[in-house]
């Protein structure tokens, strides 16, 4: 049995509109949101305005030892619910992604992408990125070594 842990999040980047406006027009809770304008502390103290376009996250999905797949058709369903809203922030400027994170425990599953999804994702012109986390591997470097001298 393949164990692991997923997340599906989407990610929005607006020129000119506050994260909390982003928010209530998809109507999702952000999970992360940060202002276009808004200052950002450097690690001595500094102030930086850096940030040239709000950017929020909003996480759609998440299963804990669960199959990827299964997470699919809500997920369209959520998407298609707001298509025209998507249209509208991207028509704005916005660029907006589609992120699925793996976090596999000790191997690697797999997973297909739905023909609905893939088609949806085309029409609405999201990016899409897939980032896998597993453990780093034990340490074995004692065994080989000892092998290696008998």
């Amino acid at each position: 049995m393949y164990c692991y842990d997923y997340r599906i999040s989407l990610g929005v980047q607006h020129p000119t509109e506050a994260g909390a406006g982003i928010a209530a027009r998809l109507d999702l809770e952000p999970a992360f949101s940060r202002d276009v304008g808004t200052g950002y502390r450097d690690h001595d103290g500094t102030l930086i305005r850096v940030h040239a376009a709000t950017r929020v996250v909003f996480v759609l999905q998440r299963g804990k030892d669960g199959w990827l797949m299964d997470a699919w058709p809500a997920l369209i369903d959520l998407l298609r619910a707001r298509a025209d809203v998507i249209r509208e922030l991207l028509q704005e400027g916005a660029g907006i992604g589609l992120r699925v994170g793996i976090f596999g425990k000790t191997a690697w599953a797999g997973f297909e992408l739905d023909p609905q999804l893939l088609r949806l994702m085309a029409d609405l012109q999201l990016d899409f990125q897939v980032e896998t986390y597993f453990p780093d591997p034990a340490d074995t470097t004692g065994a080989s070594e000892t092998s290696a001298d008998t």
